[in-house]
């Protein structure tokens, strides 16, 4: 993908042609699975993008959508009269291991290209030095084991799994062992959870019952949210104490509310307000000692 979209950016002589396919330029937009692909994204965002003029004859705009199997079906169906109408000056590329999990509607209006697959057991060199893995030598072949099972033939969540390992570790500086590399490996989606962590330790309410909100509506139930909350927060939540104690409360009053029988969305949004309330109305301003301006307020009468 990267190679055709900088030998296309280079023939039609595009700026930033070296970017085209690593991030988004002003022709060229990339949608992965890090990104924010709902319906509202397709609509503001990638309308606005896709209607700008062309800058010449044969020259497109081009709207890369990586693992199309995590794209969710109501944006795929806002797209289908988007594709149809501004065809002229517009190109997008889907990339996924199954043409399946495209649409009907749009996998009409794509040639399909199948490719072969990725040996993930031989490329493990490879793979490793992609991600610019630090003590490459060190990484063993169980733990590549690990990472390639947890991934299965997912090409790219194999590369998010190695680049949270690498990254954790050089933040770190130590060695991966099979422990710690287990250990990120089986934890949920970090990019769903740390915005959640992020709104809590801002004590934004609002922002924090959305982001629980997106996190359900990406198929988590009401105790998957919670473990994996707890998990998250161990490997990349706030050192402060405040932060700590604010998590554990809602993990607290979020499992009451579950051993309760609750456990719909509506519930888990509320256990986000009632601890942010808690949190908010416990910050109150220190009053003034008795008798610090003058005023007595000890009963008349000698002193006992």
């Amino acid at each position: 993908m990267r190679q055709l979209l900088q030998e296309y950016a280079t023939l039609k002589k595009r700026p930033k042609s070296h970017l085209w396919g690593i991030e988004s330029t002003d022709e060229c937009l990339l949608l992965g699975p890090e990104h924010d692909r709902g319906i509202q994204t397709i609509r503001g965002q990638v309308s606005m993008f896709i209607r700008q003029m062309s800058a010449g004859e044969e020259i497109f705009r081009w709207v890369v959508i990586d693992d199309v199997d995590t794209f969710p079906h109501i944006s795929q169906q806002a797209l289908r009269r988007p594709m149809e109408t501004y065809s002229h000056i517009t190109r997008f590329l889907f990339i996924g291991t199954s043409e399946e999990d495209l649409i009907p509607a749009l996998r009409s209006r794509c040639i399909h290209i199948a490719m072969n697959p990725v040996d993930m057991a031989s490329n493990k060199d490879a793979f490793l030095e992609h991600v610019d893995m630090p003590y490459r030598a060190k990484f063993t072949d169980d733990m590549w084991s690990w990472v390639v099972n947890i991934a299965g033939s997912n090409i790219s969540d194999l590369v998010r799994l190695l680049r949270l390992v690498r990254d954790v570790h050089t933040t770190l500086k130590q060695e991966p062992t099979l422990k710690g590399v287990m250990t990120l490996c089986s934890a949920p989606f970090y990019y769903d959870f740390i915005p959640l962590l992020a709104s809590m330790a801002q004590r934004n309410t609002i922002q924090s019952v959305k982001q629980l909100l997106y996190i359900w509506k990406k198929g988590y139930a009401y105790e998957d949210i919670l473990e994996s909350l707890q998990t998250i927060n161990t490997l990349f939540g706030s050192n402060a104490l405040h932060d700590v104690v604010l998590v554990h409360k809602f993990l607290i009053h979020s499992w009451i509310s579950y051993c309760k029988g609750n456990t719909s969305i509506i519930s888990l949004q509320n256990m986000i307000y009632k601890t942010l309330q808690e949190e908010k109305n416990s910050i109150k301003p220190i009053s003034a000692p008795p008798n610090s301006v003058g005023v007595d307020i000890l009963p008349q009468g000698p002193n006992p």
